[in-house]
């Protein structure tokens, strides 16, 4: 029956489930992460028996395809392995595209564009045979020093659910399941340290941390990855609480749920809830994780032996087991798992480099600019380019550079011609010798315009432990997380030598989370920065800064003006920064919260800076008969710009049972205004947009006075009955 491809999925995995040994199934509760050993052996002996239910990054075809041949022509049951991989903003394989990061992607504010960027990597990943990625990641990251802060959309529940909604839908349609992660709260660590325990009330998880997750599976994401963190004393991974109760009985998610690497052993040897490897996998397999990574430890041989003398029931293990393969006769594994040649071949295309080009375009932030901005390439003779990521561009982390990435330098060079590019390293991303400081010094000084191009490193392709493995400098990603937001000494160092000499300077910055540079670029003609370009980077920044584009990006987080000011988010409680009769200070005049300085962010939320300017106006609200409310505003071009504006509305909740926001994302929009147009743009609000957790922790509509907040524009409402009433 489960070989009939015309019955459902869930119908297949069942009867499939009722003919397997506990080795079988087992045997799909495991990856393998290690597929050339298994493929060395394969070769070596004519025959292997299959690791694991799942693979992990099988980037040669002939590899995975003979592979598949061996388990679907020479075991039992002909049951594939799953493929898998990592695709946070690009498949992780030197023919695919890359992308921008996601934290910069969140800033461009365009689903339509993460949709389509999402329908390459779903259709790039199915032409390696991968059939699961481990994205989107919808994250809700609160601590910039945190090093993973740059692979969620934002600091926003609604902007991370809707651009993780459509990464979700562009991936499954090539029958490519995504995998959301981290389940739940992992962007909040303490001391931002990676791993480290979520302290947060049950409110602000469910008004919060749960949003993103609650849209993506509505849009039907196949998997869940839970996160390494605890909260309250219950790592996720062993909790019954937040993987049973909340996930699956409250949110009502069907699929299947995979460990994060090493996060069952980390139920021993970490949490210290395990006294040895059984009890962790007891604990995970109560808790619903139905597979482990990267290799069998808590479901290992005492595991199994457990199973078979009676002490861990084996219905729990065919709860696990049928998940996992209902996803794959979900993602039509078992009628063909190989590589798809024709596909392979039009892997990195043109239409794919296109929308490389405009994300990274759509990303890259204006933070500051004196008017140095646009420069007129007419009017300059030599530019330096000077810095660690001039020639070594942040990419951001899980994602490996390729021979098509296009660096800061290589991008000017492409725009100006090698001949008046002038380049020199200056330092690397933590260390510097003092004749790299001299000799960026002296290129410099024969430039009209200097960038500096500084900031982090990531690991090549991501994940804990590469600096040691690769030998680099790595100051930010998976692991890598920093006390301070200031620049790193050597870097520093070069910044101060060459803003000395007085030559216009532009700072360009590659980073993956926030720096504190409030004082700092008071001595530069222009702050760009990137969360972590793609591969079309170095080109899109030479299109903004000479003008052929006007930039559009917004922030996705908020920038805090020292270490000092964190927490630093926009939708806050009306009691988070200072008192009622707060007067911040300044070194100047001292004052209260803070005595020294105001609590506000550096840079807010949805700051950035364009070549022009958007005029909002005729902002109104007008009740509908279904109880909706219909919002409309016009925005104008008033410059000399084709420009892309990022329309967010907020809604302010004046008064309520529980202390409201003081404002929270509930819609937005990317409109295209060419210079000197004008367009009206409607949104309409529903019950979702007004409810509140209330004292029993439930979801419910909340009925009183309300601001609808757009730009520097203000509307009052008030909900009453089935009535909107403007105010």
């Amino acid at each position: 029956m489960y070989k009939n491809k015309d019955l459902p999925p869930e119908v297949r995995a069942a009867d499939l489930l009722s003919k397997m040994t506990l080795d079988e199934k087992m045997l799909q509760m495991s990856i393998c992460g290690t597929i050339s050993k298994a493929y060395a052996e394969f070769c070596e002996k004519g025959e292997i028996p299959p690791r694991a239910g799942t693979f992990l990054n099988p980037d040669e075809e002939k590899i995975l395809n003979e592979l598949q041949d061996y388990c679907l022509e020479k075991t039992r049951l002909k049951i594939p392995f799953l493929p898998a991989s990592e695709a946070l903003h690009g498949l992780q394989d030197a023919r695919a595209t890359v992308f921008p990061q996601c934290a910069g992607i969140g800033g461009s504010f365009d689903r339509e564009a993460v949709g389509e960027m999402a329908d390459i990597i779903g259709n790039e990943a199915r032409a390696m045979g991968i059939r699961q990625v481990y994205a989107p990641c919808v994250d809700i990251p609160r601590d910039p020093r945190w090093g993973r802060m740059q692979e969620s959309y934002g600091e926003d529940p609604y902007l991370v659910g809707e651009l993780g909604a459509r990464y979700v839908k562009g991936i499954q349609r090539h029958e490519v399941a995504a995998t959301a992660k981290h389940f739940i709260a992992y962007g909040i660590p303490e001391g931002g340290i990676n791993l480290a325990p979520a302290h947060i009330g049950e409110r602000e998880l469910r008004e919060v941390m749960i949003e993103p997750f609650k849209k993506l599976i509505d849009a039907g994401v196949m998997a869940i990855m839970p996160a390494y963190n605890e909260i309250d004393g219950e790592p996720v991974h062993a909790s019954q609480k937040y993987m049973r109760s909340l996930l699956r009985d409250e949110l009502g998610f069907e699929g299947a749920v995979i460990s994060d690497y090493g996060a069952v052993e980390m139920l021993h040897n970490f949490h210290a809830v395990a006294e040895n490897a059984l009890e962790a996998g007891k604990l995970a397999l109560a808790a619903g994780i139905d597979i482990e990574a990267p290799a069998p430890y808590g479901y290992g041989e005492e595991f199994k032996k457990a199973v078979q003398n009676g002490e861990i029931d084996e219905s729990l293990i065919d709860r696990a087991v049928l998940n996992v393969l209902t996803l794959k006769f979900k993602v039509g594994l078992f009628e063909n798992p190989y590589t798809d040649p024709e596909r392979i071949k039009e892997m990195h295309s043109k239409k794919a480099v296109d929308l490389a080009l405009r994300l990274d375009e759509e990303s890259i932030l204006l933070l500051e600019n004196d008017g140095i901005l646009p420069l007129d390439e007419k009017k300059i003779d030599k530019i330096a380019v000077i810095g660690n990521n001039a020639k070594d561009s942040f990419l951001g982390d899980y994602i490996d550079p390729t021979e098509n990435c296009v660096d800061f330098y290589t991008g000017m060079v492409n725009r100006l011609g090698k001949e008046r590019v002038l380049y020199a390293k200056g330092c690397n991303p933590v260390s510097y010798t003092q004749s790299e400081i001299d000799e960026a010094l002296d290129t410099a000084k024969k430039a009209d315009v200097v960038f500096l191009v500084l900031g982090d490193r990531a690991t090549a392709g991501g994940g804990i432990a590469g600096a040691e493995s690769q030998n680099r400098e790595v100051t930010c990603g998976e692991g890598y997380d920093m006390h301070t937001l200031d620049f790193p000494p050597s870097q520093k160092k070069l910044f101060d030598a060459i803003t000395a000499i007085g030559k216009p300077t532009v700072l360009i910055l590659y980073a993956g989370r926030p720096y504190t540079l409030e004082k700092d670029v008071e001595r530069v003609g222009a702050f760009m920065f990137s969360f972590g370009g793609g591969e079309q980077s170095g080109n899109a920044f030479a299109n903004l800064i000479f003008g052929d584009k006007s930039p559009s990006a917004r922030l996705s987080v908020s920038f805090p003006k020292t270490v000092g000011h964190i927490p630093c988010y926009y939708n806050y409680k009306p009691s988070a920064r200072g008192s009622l009769y707060r007067k911040p200070g300044s070194i100047e005049a001292p004052g209260r919260d803070y005595v020294l300085s105001s609590p506000n962010a550096w840079y807010p939320f949805g700051y950035g800076l364009s070549y022009t300017k958007a005029e909002y106006s005729a902002l109104s609200a007008q009740a509908l008969k279904n109880g909706d409310i219909a919002v409309s505003v016009t925005v104008e071009n008033k410059g000399n710009y084709d420009i892309a504006e990022s329309v967010l509305l907020f809604l302010k909740a004046l008064y309520a049972p529980i202390t409201p926001f003081v404002k929270r994302l509930r819609k937005f929009e990317k409109v295209p205004l060419k210079a000197g147009e004008k367009k009206t743009l409607s949104f309409i609000l529903g019950d979702e947009d007004f409810t509140y957790v209330d004292a029993n922790y439930k979801a419910v509509k909340f009925e009183g006075r309300y601001k609808i907040l757009i730009e520097n524009l203000e509307c009052d409402i008030r909900l009453g009955g089935n009535e909107y009433e403007n105010g």
